[in-house]
């Protein structure tokens, strides 16, 4: 049963059907989400924008995503969307440092690191006016 649960799980991101994995882990009680479907939970929660729901499931699972560089990079994902530009930086600078080869998180990064440093200017740009 929990195999057929993981592959269905599996097979709806494949589809992009994120809502239906919300569904159907939310039908579960939460005291019985493990970390396993708290981290399918978290990345359909990201894929549907609501990124602020996605870290609560996320901060569930911290300590066996420690050392999981896609585990932050879901992260530092859900803080850049929510414009939480150190917070991401952290948390992609993790991912990269576990897995240097991942371009989704090397463009992240960079990403996050260039609005980081433009930020300042528009604020001071605001000011002036």
């Amino acid at each position: 049963m929990r195999d057929e649960l993981i592959a269905q799980l599996n097979a709806w991101h494949e589809e992009d059907k994120y809502q239906e994995i919300v569904d159907r882990i939310k039908e579960t009680p939460t005291i019985l989400i493990d970390d396993e479907l708290a981290t399918h939970l978290g990345r359909a929660l990201n894929n549907l924008g609501r990124y602020k729901e996605a870290l609560k499931w996320f901060t569930k699972t911290a300590e066996q995503g420690k050392k999981d560089p896609l585990w932050h990079f879901r992260v530092g994902y859900a803080h850049y969307y929510l414009d939480q530009l150190q917070d991401a930086i952290r948390e992609f600078e993790i991912a990269h440092k576990l897995d240097p080869e991942d371009e989704d998180t090397i463009q992240f990064l960079e990403w996050s690191r260039n609005e980081a440093a433009a930020a300042p200017a528009a604020d001071d740009a605001e000011e002036e006016e």
